[in-house]
């Protein structure tokens, strides 16, 4: 009921953010619970020996195993490619291919984004939407505006009138299930996602890329979830009438 539960939040925030530029959804990996050996215990009459019986045996006779339900055993993100999406925004930067980063400069480290909807502060830095530097290679990405418009090559190049200006620093990872969301579309290396430069990454300057959230699969996904939280919750129900009824009146002598 638990995990029924579990899957419906999910599917729901996946749902939720089908317009939320770079969101990688993320999916449940469920798995059953140990089961657990179940005797019946009871005690064997002992031999008799003329008109002396001897004292019982304990005997432990095994009936079966009991399933204890099922757990989440992980809530992994799917980093599929979603789809691009123009708006002639110099600012806005999408990334060709599945394993490939923006670092951005938080309060709390250095942290990766694919959300590339980027504006420049009042100081010319390049930032994320909520204000967090946008890195290159030799530290937070700054233009001045007085030297034209802002061209990005897709090797991540910034450049302005012909002036290099920096490029960007971009990270992929060999362990992709140990990048975990942070929040505010960001993600953090739990301790061994491996991140490492690369150079294969495609800069598209100009589009979005958009959340990877299958709408008609969410829907379904959420409507299953739901049902099968109502199929737990009335079997739960039922138990409970059943155990109610056994206290009141089995065993009740008229």
């Amino acid at each position: 009921m638990l995990v029924a539960q579990q899957l419906a939040d999910t599917v729901a925030n996946n749902l939720a953010n089908v317009n939320t530029n770079g969101f990688k959804q993320t999916l449940l990996e469920i798995q059953s619970a140990p089961t657990l050996d179940v005797y019946r215990l009871q005690t064997d009459p002992g031999p008799r020996t003329g008109k002396n019986a001897l004292p019982g045996v304990p005997v432990a006779a095994p009936v079966g195993q009991l399933g204890t339900g099922a757990w989440v055993y992980d809530t992994p993100e799917t980093f599929s490619q979603g789809p691009l999406q123009a708006t002639g925004n110099p600012y806005d930067l999408a990334l060709g291919g599945t394993n490939a980063f923006f670092n951005v400069q938080t309060p709390q480290g250095v942290r990766y984004t694919r959300d590339g909807q980027f504006t420049v502060n009042p100081n010319g830095n390049l930032v994320t939407m909520d204000g967090n530097y946008v890195l290159g290679q030799n530290g937070p990405i700054q233009v001045q505006q007085q030297l034209g418009a802002v061209t990005v090559g897709p090797d991540g190049t910034v450049s302005q009138n012909g002036i290099t200006i920096d490029r960007l620093a971009l990270t992929r990872f060999n362990n992709l299930v140990d990048l975990r969301k942070q929040g505010n579309n960001l993600f953090v290396d739990t301790g061994n996602a491996q991140p490492q430069a690369t150079a294969g990454a495609t800069v598209i300057q100009g589009s979005l890329e958009k959340s990877n959230s299958n709408v008609v699969r969410s829907m379904v996904d959420l409507i299953v979830a739901e049902r099968w939280f109502d199929s737990n919750s009335k079997s739960v129900k039922m138990q409970d009438q059943a155990t109610q009824l056994a206290i009141q009146d089995v065993g009740t002598t008229s």
